[in-house]
């Protein structure tokens, strides 16, 4: 198993923790619960849940673009990286305890939040969480939602690993 460092901002991790999919039966209306069971049958990490069941990430539309943002990567994925893990599935770490610090405290509006974690976990894809954009038009948006799910950059990357549950938290590192 690889080691990362992920950040707890929800503060629910626990040590000898194992993170898996989590199955949701209770959406309404009804057509929506069938339609979340078509598109993830086995379920969604906290990041899913966030982002598509409760529809609350941290900061609202019209401000804070980024449910689109997801949105728009996860089809891109469907239509042509079916192989990758999805976003909604994932848990996010990096590959050293600097680099989630500086996720700490670059994207979290309470800095006193959260905590870091040493996680393991077998299987993984790394990707440049710079190009979570939509860009200037459609043609880049979708330009950066490819390069992102085949591993490039075209700049200064900061290197995210989307890792596949089951994940293993091994010890709170600070926080």
């Amino acid at each position: 198993m690889k080691v990362f460092f992920t950040v707890d901002r929800n503060d629910t991790l626990q040590e000898d923790q194992i993170i898996n999919l989590t199955k949701y039966i209770d959406i309404e209306p009804i057509k929506l619960q069938e339609h979340f069971d078509f598109l993830f049958p086995n379920g969604v990490s906290s990041h899913g849940e966030q982002y598509m069941v409760r529809g609350d990430s941290y900061a609202k539309f019209p401000k804070d673009l980024s449910p689109l943002i997801e949105l728009l990567i996860e089809y891109v994925r469907r239509s042509f990286y079916p192989e990758k893990p999805s976003r909604f599935q994932s848990v996010f770490a990096f590959d050293n305890y600097e680099q989630a610090k500086d996720f700490k405290y670059r994207y979290s509006d309470d800095k006193s939040k959260g905590s870091i974690w040493q996680v393991e976990a077998n299987n993984f894809f790394k990707a440049d969480m710079n190009l979570l954009s939509l860009g200037n038009s459609l043609l880049e948006a979708d330009y950066l939602a490819h390069l992102y799910w085949k591993g490039e950059t075209i700049g200064n990357p900061f290197w995210e690993y989307l890792l596949v549950p089951p994940v293993k938290v091994i010890r709170k590192v600070d926080g």
